[in-house]
């Protein structure tokens, strides 16, 4: 009989080797100790509201799923679309399996340009799945998970004109046996819902040996309704929202009735510009010109085009170096989804695509419940089901 942590006990269950990533310390959102001290000095993360990543992985563990952290989820294959990537990052690079570019010019051996900020896929793909307990950087939600890498272009298409562009992309994911998309972007083309439609419902339907791809989409930033959208909306695509460390919804997610789950991306308050830290991920940030002679990677700047900051705080922002702190907006949370997933495939490879998000709007934690309004079958239009709870999910995953 298989072993499993009853939820009170569960929820209360770390570590018993803490992984070595330099950072993991200050990962607020995979785990639930805390309090955090923020990542710049200047404060303390309040609350300690987590996705409860390290007790999913220490279910797995118990449940004999990997011999060590950093083999959690290594049968399972995930594809991240997005811009840039730096697929010679330190803590991805043993990660990536298939990589392709779709989008522009890019560094001779790389997946990005020297645009210095084409780094939004570096970014997204290390909260999914930076390589964990390696001694370097971060941990990521799914610490064995095999990446495939879809680079895509950032112009905007005229309405329907993005068809044929988007049909090869996904075409080349499929055919790379994922069982994980992650779209950390979304396209406002009602020209193009019925395409969309007919794409995500191949996806899940037909991927996977017919169980289906999870595909999982962030809903965006500006407080509509998420119905303009085209990915995100579809029935087939597990979309993502915002929440903070203290439990609550962020207000610039999108909202509505195709909403499934918030994750949580900000530390501190709520309202957009008031957070206290947001979370750690890979970087791949290429230094603005100097203005002075010399290369100071400490500072941020270079007289040497494409040189990559080696300190996370220079410029006192933290967007420069090989790591950030300062990634948010749902564009993080998706990617936070995405590694969950890996870890319920990893208790339970059979599930289909619909029995995994079913699992996921089971096991979430339904926060802020007089704000929230969920209905009688759990489902609120601001907050979907709830904070998404790995630890829960994978519980369920392993009775299924």
């Amino acid at each position: 009989m298989t072993y499993m942590l009853p939820i009170a006990m569960m929820l209360a269950a770390s570590l018993s080797s803490l992984p070595n990533d330099p950072y993991f310390s200050e990962q607020w959102n995979l785990q639930s100790s805390g309090p955090f001290k923020s990542a710049d000095g200047k404060g303390t993360v309040r609350g300690g509201d987590s996705a409860h990543i390290q007790e999913a992985w220490q279910i797995l563990l118990d449940n004999k799923k990997g011999a060590r952290v950093s083999e959690l989820g290594k049968s399972v294959r995930m594809a991240i679309i997005d811009d840039g990537f730096d697929i010679k990052h330190e803590d991805l690079k043993n990660k990536v399996v298939a990589t392709k570019n779709f989008g522009g010019p890019v560094i001779e051996g790389n997946l990005f340009s020297q645009t210095p900020k084409d780094v939004h896929g570096t970014m997204v793909t290390g909260i999914a799945a930076a390589q964990t307990d390696n001694g370097v950087g971060i941990a990521g939600a799914c610490p064995g998970c095999e990446l495939v890498l879809a680079r895509i272009s950032s112009e905007n298409f005229a309405p329907g004109e993005g068809e044929d562009y988007f049909q090869e992309v996904f075409d080349w994911v499929m055919k790379q046996d994922v069982d994980i998309i992650n779209c950390s972007w979304g396209p406002d083309d009602d020209a193009s819902r019925e395409f969309f439609a007919r794409l995500t419902e191949k996806l899940a339907s037909e991927g996977r040996g017919g169980k289906g791809i999870v595909l999982v989409a962030a809903v965006g930033n500006d407080g509509k309704d998420i119905q303009s959208d085209v990915l995100a909306s579809q029935p087939s695509v597990i979309s993502v929202g915002g929440s903070n460390s203290l439990g609550e919804r962020l207000t610039f997610s999108r909202h509505g009735a195709a909403l499934d789950l918030l994750a949580p991306i900000a530390g501190g308050e709520g309202k957009i510009g008031a957070y206290i830290d947001r979370i750690w991920t890979t970087d791949n940030f290429i230094a603005p010109p100097c203005l002075t002679a010399g290369v100071k990677p400490s500072t941020g700047c270079s007289d040497q085009a494409g040189l990559t900051p080696t300190s996370p705080m220079a410029g006192g922002d933290g967007w420069m170096g090989k790591y950030s702190y300062r990634f948010s907006h749902t564009s993080a949370a998706a990617p936070l989804v995405s590694g969950i997933v890996g870890l319920i495939l990893t208790a339970n490879p059979s599930l289909t695509a619909r029995e995994v998000e079913s699992i996921l709007h089971e096991s979430a934690d339904k926060i802020q419940p007089g704000a929230a309004r969920y209905d009688s079958d759990g489902f609120s239009p601001t907050h979907g089901y709830g904070r998404v709870n790995a630890a829960r999910a994978v519980e369920l995953a392993l009775t299924r």
